[in-house]
Formats: C-alpha cells, structure tokens, sequence
C-alpha cells in the first residue's frame, strides 16, 4: 500500500539512495530555484504524470490504482559516456517492488541552450493507495 502524499517521495528516495545517481542530480519537476541555462552535470526531474483511483472493494474504504511518475532525464552533450537509457533502466531496477505495470519513453531530442540530449520517461505503477481520514496528518 502507497500512502498518496508519499508518491514522489518515496519515488526520489530510492533514486537518493542508489550509489548509481551520485553524480546525477535528481529533483522535483519545477523546482523553485533558478538552475544555470547550460548543463554540467545529468539532471533527472521527476514529477507526478497521473494518478488514476477505483474502489477495491464493494462497501470498503480500499482503493487501488494506478499512478504514474514522469522523470524528464537531461545528460549533457559533453558527458559521452552517459545516455539517457542507461538511467531509464536503472530507476526500472530501484523502483521495480513498486509493482511496475508500464514503462512508456519519449524520442531523445536535443536542448541547443541548455547543452544536452533529454528523453521523457513515464513509469506507471498499481497499488493499493491510501488517502488517509480520520484526522491522519
């Protein structure tokens, strides 16, 4: 079971904790601080795409569904030994017991002003999620 306002967290975490990404980036989708125009380093945004819920049970408060976090991969045109799939695979490998159900990834374009390739990568899950009530926080 998922906690909702734990989605995105919980997905950043795994992320945080893989030795993989130390050298990587990773925020939230729209961060409020301003980043330089030309990229150093791999950036990887995350953000929720979509969460769709159904009752799970006829007369209970169960719900299940599907959510899906996007992960917008940006790797620098001078990083050549980096591409955006080789992190697409791994966040599949940290996020797998998530209960994974699709993978969906955009063409790989080009960013002239900000110096890199990006790709788009949607990551679809089903779970049962928890909205919480009764007074939870």
């Amino acid at each position: 079971m998922v906690k909702a306002e734990n989605i995105l967290a919980g997905f950043l975490g795994r992320l945080l904790d893989d030795r993989f990404f130390a050298d990587v980036q990773i925020t939230r989708a729209f961060p409020r601080t301003v980043k330089p125009t030309v990229l150093k380093n791999t950036v990887i945004a995350v953000g929720i795409q979509e969460i769709h819920i159904d009752d799970a049970s006829i007369g209970g408060d169960v719900k299940t569904g599907f959510f899906s976090v996007f992960a917008d991969i940006f790797v620098p045109f001078s990083d050549e030994s980096a591409t955006p799939e080789k992190f697409v695979f791994r966040i599949c490998r940290d996020t797998a017991d998530f209960r994974i159900v699709s993978v969906r990834v955009s063409e790989i374009k080009t960013n002239s002003t900000a110096g890199c390739y990006v790709m788009r990568a949607v990551f679809t899950f089903h779970n049962e999620i928890f909205f919480g009530g009764n007074g939870d926080e």
